[in-house]
């Protein structure tokens, strides 16, 4: 069995570095799920560099979600942040250093691009899309289409950092091709973030996993969730109390946006409650049992890819806009759900 940290970059030296550069005598580590094995390992070589490690075992889901309040009440110096590249307009709104690592893999891709070829067969102009763990191999990506006769396609929009990268709440960079090309193809581990490319485009998606070394079609599964909001959202249209969730992760905090919508849903002639809190799981909503709806201004996914069934709708902030029949579902459609 290979071992995680041959499948990833740790950059153990820099993340060394960084630590005697900054001084730093306690280190706060953030890890994304898929990371978690390998902290152990990560508390071993900080703690080489002089520095007492701290591993934080809450979950974290992007780079916007930075436990900035955890390194102060542990008074720690430096974030090392794990899987995930740098958001640039954070940086004036944290006080305490910040290491990101992207942990990029050390896993070939030309099995899972070749294995798509038969995928994208019935399409010339391809957009070619990735996570930061594979930014690095784009370009071979890139050949091994040209060489198959395609066309391909790769955007790059301000606030991304690497041509074709995609977010879990950020799909500019296909958008921006989106006109130019038939199909996309994504190349990374799962489909989390290839069905948000079709959610974003509506345009059909190939997903080729590196560490399957396997291409496979997501439009399926990327219709069922769809559906769903179809359905939420008209289940949310009959609701009279509605609550308006407002996100405390630094990255996710928009209160201005979750004001206008509770003026907006007051005009409709909705009453609004609003809440602020860090991690939105059913348990905490179940505690409010005459809310009949939920409006999320936080991190997208949650609406959207919910591993845990919320007992009501909880909708995106342009999803409250067709259920108070400001917006048409088809107008929505045509411009992304993402």
């Amino acid at each position: 069995m290979i071992k995680l940290s041959s499948l990833f970059d740790l950059e153990e030296e820099r993340v060394a570095r960084e630590i005697i550069r900054h001084k730093a005598r306690r280190v706060l580590v953030q890890l994304p799920e898929g990371l978690k094995p390998e902290a152990p390992r990560i508390a071993s070589f900080i703690e080489e560099s002089g520095a007492l490690p701290i591993i934080s075992a809450d979950p974290c889901y992007g780079a916007c979600d930075l436990a900035v309040n955890e390194a102060e009440m542990l008074s720690a110096d430096l974030i090392v942040h794990y899987g995930h590249s740098e958001m640039e307009n954070l940086r004036r709104m944290v006080d305490v250093p910040v290491i990101y690592v992207e942990a990029k893999a050390n896993i070939g891709i030309r099995d899972a691009v070749k294995d798509a070829l038969h995928h994208l067969e019935p399409w010339s102009k391809i957009g070619l899309t990735t996570t930061v763990q594979h930014a690095h191999m784009i370009k071979e990506a890139e050949e091994i289409l040209r060489l198959a006769g395609k066309k391909v396609y790769v955007g790059h929009e301000a606030g991304l950092k690497y041509p074709g990268q995609v977010l879990g709440c950020n799909y500019r960079n296909a958008k921006a091709i989106s006109d130019m090309v038939e199909a996309f193809l994504f190349v990374g581990g799962g489909i989390f973030h290839a069905i948000g490319l079709y959610l974003a485009t509506l345009k059909p998606v190939v997903a080729a996993d590196p560490f399957e070394g396997k291409a496979r079609r997501i439009d399926d599964e990327a219709k069922r969730v769809i559906n769903r909001r179809w359905a939420e959202i008209s289940e949310a249209a009959k609701a009279n109390l509605w609550g308006v969730i407002i996100g405390l992760k630094i990255g996710q905090f928009n209160l201005k946006k979750a004001l206008n919508i509770k003026e907006d849903l007051e005009k409709s002639g909705k009453e609004v409650v609003l809440l602020a809190m860090r991690e939105i799981t059913p348990e905490k909503l179940l505690e409010f049992p005459t809310i009949e709806a939920y409006v999320n201004t936080a991190c997208p996914r949650i609406s959207f890819y919910g591993e845990q069934k919320f007992f009501r709708p909880i909708l995106t902030p342009r999803e409250v806009y067709v259920a108070i029949g400001k917006m048409s579902w088809d107008e929505y459609l045509r411009s992304g759900l993402l």
